[in-house]
């Protein structure tokens, strides 16, 4: 691990578990290296979801956009690097990247963090938590505004794919509600196997938009602009997840785009 000029670095090894049958590397896999860098770096600042919640706050990530270039081969490691940038708007942006040991650039990542009060459930405007981070000293910035996020109408798609996941105990996280990733896996499981053994994720856009609990029941729906899209070479999928409220209705809480390649390219 090394934190120098703002950056933090580290080497972690890809487990047999987070390939798939062919032996590629799973999209919520490199969620879950992104967001263990993003933990282990504000830890080391002083500023991790624990030590927040002794001041009665805590991180909610909002957005983020994953590039993905390639799907690393177990065995092997990744080298992962993330540095947060100055806030913008209400956010805390943070930029994550990986490589291969062969130096092969995984993915690149831009995250959009908020500080929430757990008294008001509000966040905390930047202004009111300066130098958060001591600085940041980053020399090269990604532009932190990803514009409007991906919207979910489901009249506007040919054909509607759904599924009904269970929320277990270990999907839950510090915050007492479902982790972040698990919504990205909830939607790559609602996907039919043929489709996923010819295809690769090379972009995520997912926005989180309200909190789900271990006690809730969940529906995921995937859009398709097209009855054929998932045999396209490169098709777009389009997804919301929504709980069943008390009274009855649907809230939706995460929406998400996902861009797709087939293995064959």
């Amino acid at each position: 691990m090394q934190l120098e000029n703002g950056r933090y670095r580290d080497s972690v090894a890809l487990n047999s578990h987070e390939v798939d049958s062919n032996n590629s590397a799973h999209a919520s896999c490199y969620f879950q290296v992104m967001q263990e860098a993003a933990g282990s770096h504000a830890y080391h600042l002083g500023v991790s979801i624990p030590q927040l919640m002794q001041v009665h706050k805590t991180w909610v990530v909002t957005r983020t956009r994953m590039t993905i270039l390639r799907h690393a081969s177990w065995p092997g490691t990744i080298t992962v690097e993330t540095w947060p940038q100055e806030p913008w708007k209400l956010y805390y942006p943070r930029v994550c990247r990986a490589w291969d040991a062969q130096d092969n650039l995984l993915f690149e990542s831009l995250s959009q963090w908020v500080i929430m009060d757990l008294a008001t459930q509000r966040p905390v405007k930047p202004q009111q938590t300066p130098d958060l981070f001591g600085g940041t000293a980053v020399a090269q910035v990604v532009d932190p505004d990803l514009g409007r996020r991906v919207s979910f109408d489901q009249e506007a798609y040919a054909r509607l794919l759904t599924h009904e996941p269970r929320i277990r105990y270990e999907d839950c996280d510090l915050n007492m509600h479902v982790n972040n990733v698990v919504y990205l896996q909830w939607m790559l499981d609602s996907l039919p196997f043929d489709f996923r053994d010819s295809h690769l994720v090379r972009e995520v856009d997912i926005s989180y938009l309200a909190q789900t609990f271990r006690e809730d029941r969940v529906m995921v729906t995937t859009g398709l602009e097209r009855p054929q899209s998932l045999t396209e070479r490169e098709p777009v999928l389009f997804h919301e997840i929504s709980r069943h409220a008390s009274d009855g209705n649907m809230v939706t809480v995460c929406v998400a785009r996902t861009r797709w390649r087939n293995r064959a390219q």
